[in-house]
């Protein structure tokens, strides 16, 4: 089980649960993701790092804003 910190509308972090059954549809996942990105957890483990790596290797045209920014965001 995975879980998305983005930001809301309201500019408030909001947590959505990702039930995936691997990693890459994780990625699948963020990669159509509207909202902007803040941080991705497995379980209670900060995987932010090793999600944005996997997102460099997605063609950008194939990516939302929101997933891009998040790409490009300080580690």
């Amino acid at each position: 089980m995975y879980t998305i910190q983005y930001e809301a509308v309201d500019g408030t972090h909001k947590m959505q649960v990702f039930g995936g059954a691997n990693r890459a549809n994780l990625v699948r996942h963020l990669s159509h993701f509207e909202r902007p990105i803040i941080a991705v957890y497995e379980q209670t483990t900060p995987i932010t790092k090793a999600v944005r790596n996997d997102l460099t290797q997605l063609p950008r045209h194939m990516m939302t804003r929101a997933a891009r920014d998040f790409v490009k965001s300080p580690a």
